[in-house]
């Protein structure tokens, strides 16, 4: 298949990966962990010049290279010709409608329209867990069914299917476009595993509630137009297989987590040996999968214990099962963890495009046991990350809170921070619809499982001797506001900061020891845009005391076992920064805890971020100092180059509430370092070479800016790694 092509890309992608082998060489840095892949150029008069690169107007959210576009297309847009309720029933002609007009809104230069070729051997991976051909040995025991009625969410909508591969065939009529699956719980007839009392599988089931498609109606349909564009079908469970090695490494050799201690990185290992998979070990992954030009991925809109199954999870479907000796079970995908796995799958042909619709939807205990919604949009986009968490606002997700993305993101496939991403037609806040998280297992409590993935950064300080939470084992305790490195009695303040399947437990025994009778302290600044109520859900053990503000919010000197969101305690976070310490009692030498800032859903409060500094800015000494300028001046930083940590210098010639912040060359926001009303003199902050998110920037000029309300200076760095 279109093998003049691939000669081509081969030679191609040898002098490619020779450049990127060079630069990785170059500058030993992983890679920034935004990272945006379509191309989408902003208006020229949205782009300062300074230096020759590109910076942000005051108050202006500039889009440029790197920034990707996801599109929104829903019912109720008054532009399509027959416009309906969120959440009315829609023929074909509606649905079609709608997909066409988010197709249609992407002109970002990354489009559907610009990513496929007319040369390209496309595969549309759909999703398909269980089909309506399998409606159980009773009638109403199969995965297709809830309690006894039918259950189209779980699927991808066959309309969507059928308009995308019309969508792609009116405009580049690609060579060959494959409708790929591989559902463990809808195989092949006639194959290994096809139920005996099934009347159909997944190709050749026909859905009423999908204008009576079936796959088999689709390729009939588009055989007969006669176009030169070859539709079919391949079923992944039985598809001819390969092992590879996992590109760009698995995620578990990528350095996501900086804790070394043991079980520090739960689940990224071969479950059941406690050995992180070898850089070749790599799945054994379909042909149709490894051999394709493209890949669209068209998940629908659904829930999980994980939080949501979209564009990256539809990838579990492309594991070749069978190489295995699992029969049609997907177990080996994640070993350990499940998100880390799928993550690991998604490399191996990562979606050029990703069309996620919700017409059909699930919510609750999904995607086989909740219940069905129709949410009738469609969100596109080239990046994958970010149109999946354009999806799960639209769901009532905060994006930050899904471990899928931070492991996507940090393996390059795309950025979830949502100043970033450029957000055409619809935006996602006006057809939210708050999907109903998963349950808990604990039926007795019926407390929420789903918890949005917690706070991963932290100072932590101890061991003190003792155990008695009400004893002031650090002076002052209820206005402490540490940075890294400094003193804590006898110990100092340990930046502590990590991702993985167990990421909101702090494990403070496993980083202070297991000494009985003692206590530690956890810090973290939440900086929240507004003032706001929410709640913080918390669980530890043994006994624990917790301030915010220098309030005590919480304190138990009685013992308890750890549970995730145990305790859900009401809380107030003012405008700007906010101090949260935790002190955690320890009996026996096993001292875990977990924290999140979350409202009633368990869904992080809008608008907040966890931060730790290095130091306040300080006051430069006075016998060091000059006299004060006339007007605000940002005079630079020291060293320059630099690795990792520099000091950035600024004077102010009178009181001023400033802004000092780290953009890099292409005009996005990396750092905001200082964020407050300080008095006139000579200050200096610090940055550490760190984004958001904690992890390191890569090698590369970056830009400080300090602003307030009338004025704006820059300065480039150089960060040398």
């Amino acid at each position: 298949m279109a093998q003049k092509k691939r000669h081509t890309n081969t030679i191609l992608g040898i002098l490619l990966l020779a450049a990127l082998i060079a630069w990785d060489i170059h500058t030993h840095q992983v890679q920034t962990f935004f990272v945006g892949r379509a191309t989408s150029q902003p208006p020229a008069d949205e782009v300062l010049q300074s230096e020759g690169l590109p910076l942000l107007r005051p108050g202006t959210l500039t889009l440029g290279q790197g920034n990707p576009t996801v599109a929104i297309a829903a019912a109720i847009d008054a532009e399509l010709p027959q416009p309906a309720a969120i959440d009315d029933s829609l023929s074909y002609e509606q649905v079609d409608a709608i997909v066409r007009r988010a197709l249609d809104l992407d002109q970002s230069g990354r489009s559907i329209r610009d990513v496929i070729e007319s040369d390209d051997w496309v595969v549309i991976k759909v999703n398909s867990v269980s089909n309506r051909g399998d409606m159980g040995s009773d009638g109403c025991g199969s995965r297709w069914t809830h309690d006894c009625t039918e259950h189209p969410g779980q699927i991808t909508d066959l309309r969507v299917a059928k308009s995308v591969i019309n969508y792609l065939i009116e405009h580049v009529e690609p060579q060959r476009i494959t409708i790929a699956e591989g559902g463990s719980g809808s195989p092949r007839k006639d194959k290994p595993g096809f139920p005996s009392y099934a009347v159909d599988d997944s190709w050749s089931a026909t859905y009423p509630m999908f204008a009576d498609l079936s796959y088999m109606k689709i390729l009939q349909e588009f055989a007969a137009m006669g176009t030169s564009t070859a539709v079919d079908t391949s079923d992944l469970n039985y598809a001819p297989f390969r092992r590879q090695p996992i590109p760009g490494g698995a995620i578990s050799r990528l350095g996501v987590t900086r804790l070394t201690f043991a079980g520090a990185q739960y689940g990224f290992h071969i479950d059941g040996s406690g050995n992180f998979r070898s850089e070749d070990e790599g799945y054994f992954v379909p042909e149709t999968i490894l051999d394709a030009d493209k890949v669209i991925s068209i998940p629908a809109m659904k829930t999980t214990i994980y939080g949501t199954t979209l564009g990256i999870k539809n990838y579990v479907g492309t594991l070749a099962p069978l190489a295995y000796g699992s029969g049609l079970s997907k177990a080996a995908h994640y070993e350990g963890n499940p998100e880390q796995g799928y993550v690991d799958l998604f490399s191996y042909n990562p979606a050029a495009y990703t069309v996620i619709e919700g017409f059909w939807s699930t919510e609750g205990d999904g995607p086989q046991r909740g219940d069905n919604v129709q949410h009738n949009l469609v969100v596109v986009g080239s990046d994958p990350v970010a149109t999946e968490a354009i999806a799960n606002i639209t769901m009532g997700y905060n994006p930050l809170d899904l471990e899928v993305h931070h492991l996507a993101a940090v393996k390059g496939f795309g950025t979830f921070d949502r100043e970033q991403i450029r957000v055409v037609g619809r935006p996602p806040e006006s057809v939210q619809h708050n999907f109903v998280k998963s349950k808990a297992v604990r039926a007795s409590s019926g407390e929420t499982l789903y918890y949005g993935r917690g706070i991963r950064r932290w100072l932590a300080a101890g061991p003190f001797p003792t155990n008695d939470i009400e004893l002031e084992h650090l002076p002052g305790e209820e206005q402490l506001r540490p940075g890294e490195g400094q003193a804590a009695g006898q110990h100092i303040w340990t930046r502590v900061e990590h991702l993985g399947y167990s990421a909101e437990r702090l494990l403070l025994n496993e980083i202070f020891g297991r000494d009985a009778d003692v206590v530690n302290y956890a810090f973290t600044l939440v900086r929240s845009e507004r003032q706001q109520e929410g709640y913080l859900w918390f669980g530890y053990n043994n006994m624990a005391k917790v301030w915010l503000n220098g309030e005590v919010i919480f304190a138990d000197p009685e013992r308890r076992n750890f549970a995730l969101a145990d305790l859900k305690i009401p809380i107030t976070l003012q405008q700007g920064e906010n101090r949260l310490l935790c002190k955690i009692g320890n009996v026996s030498g096993n001292t875990a805890m977990a924290a999140h800032v979350v409202d009633e859903d368990g869904d992080r409060l809008p608008g907040i971020e966890f931060i730790l500094t290095t130091e306040a800015p300080t006051a430069i000494a006075a016998e060091t100092a000059t006299t004060l300028p006339g007007t605000p001046e940002l005079t630079g930083n020291y060293p320059n180059p630099f690795n990792p940590t520099t000091h950035i210098r600024f004077a102010l010639p009178r009181a001023a509430s400033v802004q000092l912040t780290v953009y890099n060359s292409a005009g996005q926001k990396i750092n905001t370092l200082v964020e407050e009303t300080l008095a006139a003199g000579h200050y200096e902050a610090i940055w550490d070479g760190r984004n958001y998110a904690g992890y390191n920037a890569a090698s590369g000029v970056y830009f400080a800016v300090l602003e307030s309300a009338n004025w704006r200076q820059t300065h480039s760095m150089v960060l040398a790694r």
